[in-house]
């Protein structure tokens, strides 16, 4: 779940995965959602994480629950949350479990999540597939080393055959966007680096009472020979959280130098279509090549983080190769 929370209460290959001590984990049963007519909320939960492209022809969706890892699953964009089946479930206490991502790596899936251990620090722990299949049995790798330093929404960047992981920061009065390249899935080499922080007001808040610093969620998405990051900003509490937006300009991602941030938010509440605090996006695209935005938001001006849900819609590009996220949309059929 994306968020500082204040800490209080609460497309992709990898390289080869290495092996490491873990706890087998995971089983669970497969149960239909009834589903006859997609419409938005796709589902009623937050931080959704889905793959760009089908596999085995259905798309896979993940959200945070709090208390497990469930991908649910379906044949089309709008009906991504068809199915859904729990993959990890921990078996010693584990808080918060939130913001989960997947990706296929050397015929092993890989799960990235945030969590925090009883009295510890949120940190971002790592679940290996024991096969090929993404819905079969994981097993649970623990948790990366960064720096020590508590973290959550972990996401994958992939460029020039490198790959790096993304994650945000908690410690130091504001959300903060991190980057480390990856040795192999579950081991960050070198330095992390900062790339984006809260600094127009819009990442503050400004407007809303809810004004705790937020650059968070960050997800890659590429067009042509570009490469984005899209990130949620503001507090996540606030009716006014939305979507920024970072450029690479070319040379090393690790360099913030080489990263462009929009001056304004570029997907954001529509009071008029009864949707505020649209954050934590995510993409697909169908096969009818079009992309869908899919991103987590509530029906209420309220300052709270409570009530968000899953929502989906069509996006497309600016003359310059920008997305074009346009204004969110009224709930209803899609």
């Amino acid at each position: 779940m994306t968020s500082h929370r204040h800490i209080l209460a609460s497309i992709s290959k990898l390289l080869l995965g290495s092996a490491v001590m873990g706890t087998l984990c995971i089983v669970s049963t497969a149960q239909s959602v009834p589903n006859p007519a997609p419409a938005n909320p796709i589902l009623a939960h937050a931080d959704p994480f889905i793959t760009l492209h089908p596999v085995d022809g259905r798309y896979l969706l993940l959200a945070t629950t709090g208390l497990n890892i469930t991908i649910w699953s379906g044949t089309t964009i709008p009906t991504a949350s068809t199915e859904s089946k729990i993959v990890f479930t921990p078996s010693e206490p584990m808080e918060q479990l939130w913001s989960p991502t997947l990706w296929h790596i050397a015929n092993r899936w890989w799960i990235y999540f945030t969590a925090q251990p009883p009295g510890g620090q949120h940190a971002i722990y790592v679940l290996e597939s024991d096969t090929d299949d993404p819905l079969g049995s994981y097993t649970f790798r623990g948790p990366l080393n960064l720096d020590n330093r508590p973290a959550i929404d972990p996401s994958i960047l992939t460029l020039k055959g490198k790959y790096y992981l993304m994650y945000v920061t908690v410690d130091r009065g504001e959300n903060a966007i991190q980057i480390v390249r990856l040795a192999d899935p579950l081991h960050p080499s070198g330095a992390p680096s900062l790339i984006a922080e809260p600094e127009f007001p819009w990442e503050k808040g400004a407007g809303s009472t809810r004004t705790y610093p937020v650059n968070e969620g960050p997800t890659a998405v590429y067009h042509g020979h570009k490469v984005f990051i899209v990130y949620s900003a503001s507090d996540t509490a606030s009716p006014l959280y939305c979507l920024g937006l970072l450029t690479l300009q070319g040379g090393d991602p690790l360099d913030r130098n080489n990263w462009k941030k929009t001056p304004q938010s570029v997907f954001s509440a529509s009071p008029a279509n009864n949707i505020y605090g649209p954050g934590r996006g995510t993409f697909a695209i169908a096969e009818d090549r079009t992309y869908w935005l899919l991103y987590a938001a509530k029906s209420a001006d309220a300052p709270t983080a409570a009530n968000r849900a899953v929502r989906a819609q069509r996006f497309t590009w600016n003359p310059d190769g920008t997305p074009n996220f346009g204004t969110p949309l009224k709930d209803g059929p899609l």
